[in-house]
């Protein structure tokens, strides 16, 4: 399952709660406190054909951690770190940042089938609630059986779009 901008839409009113309750306090909280206030960006913009630049209005960043860096790949596991609580009994979330994998076993197709729509339903629920969406282009399902069962033809559907399998 792969999150649509992911380290873009890490808002920040969600994540410093967050912080808070991961024990991140006193001088820290205040740093990363004062690191999301007050920030603000223009984005140039340059017309080559009639020869002129231009900057857009300055306008608030209220989300969004730093792509590629330490910093921002571990405030958006604090961002992440509570969706395995929203599914833990019904399947297996494995975080490693915006790139999700979720395991979900039974050896009976009609339970898994149960069992991956609730997933989803709670994923769903959560990723709402987390202002965060998947990115279909990039989420794939992989099915794996042992060699005496054939391949179930399984069909995940999320927010009415489906889920191909690799």
């Amino acid at each position: 399952m792969d999150l649509e901008k992911a380290f873009d839409c890490t808002n920040h009113k969600i994540l410093l709660p967050k912080l808070e309750f991961y024990g991140v306090k006193g001088k820290a909280k205040l740093w990363l406190e004062s690191y999301f206030s007050n920030m603000y960006q223009s984005v140039p913009i340059t017309n080559n054909v009639l020869n002129w630049n231009y900057f857009s209005t300055w306008e608030e960043i209220k989300h969004g951690v730093p792509q590629r860096s330490i910093l921002g790949s571990l405030l958006f596991l604090f961002h992440i770190n509570d969706l395995p609580k929203a599914i833990n009994d019904k399947s297996i979330p494995l975080l490693p940042a915006d790139d999700t994998s979720i395991l979900i076993t039974s050896p009976y197709k009609n339970n898994f089938q149960l069992k991956i729509t609730t997933a989803f339903n709670f994923i769903n629920e959560w990723l709402n609630t987390n202002l965060l969406s998947i990115n279909f282009n990039k989420t794939h399902y992989l099915q794996f059986i042992t060699k005496n069962k054939p391949k179930s033809r399984i069909k995940i559907t999320y927010n009415n779009k489906q889920i191909s399998t690799i």
